[in-house]
């Protein structure tokens, strides 16, 4: 997630920036303050909430890779700790990675939320939670897209 922070920070500067009615230069340091927050303290929460989901649904014990349906299954409900299975890592790490980007948004959007509207009081807060929600919207297909071409070219 840090090597995307550059680009993330760019594309939802330039998406709230008119909305927002604020300068090119303060809302690429406000948002990248908030993507930093994100980054440091939305990823490991995310990551920890589908950990928690990995032990409450599978007791953390292998769900195995004997059909498609397990395998969808493992590299779901056990993105956050991928058990070791050597012949599927290369596909399941960035399919784990993109599943991730799921709990990775709403940490995003709620963090990113809270950090701007404090940086922004002068400013309507229903402006702002709609700017950040868009933002983030965007910054995900990014994400989503990236992680998509990782699993494709992995495949390959």
């Amino acid at each position: 997630m840090g090597i995307a922070v550059l680009p993330v920070v760019l594309i939802e500067s330039a998406i709230v920036h008119k909305p927002m009615s604020i300068p090119v230069r303060r809302v690429f340091l406000d948002v990248g303050v908030a993507n930093v927050c994100t980054t440091i303290l939305g990823v490991p929460l995310a990551w920890g909430v589908m950990l928690g989901l990995h032990m409450l649904t599978t007791g953390g014990s292998a769900l195995g890779m004997d059909t498609p349906a397990k395998m969808l299954a493992a590299v779901t409900l056990q993105a956050a700790w991928l058990i070791p299975y050597e012949d599927h890592l290369f596909w399941m790490i960035p399919a784990a990675a993109t599943v991730l980007l799921i709990p990775c948004f709403w940490a995003s959007v709620i963090i990113e939320r809270w950090v701007l509207v404090r940086r922004w009081r002068d400013h309507e807060r229903r402006a702002v939670f709609s700017a950040v929600f868009r933002a983030n919207v965007w910054s995900y297909l990014f994400l989503f897209a990236a992680g998509s071409l990782w699993l494709v070219f992995s495949v390959r």
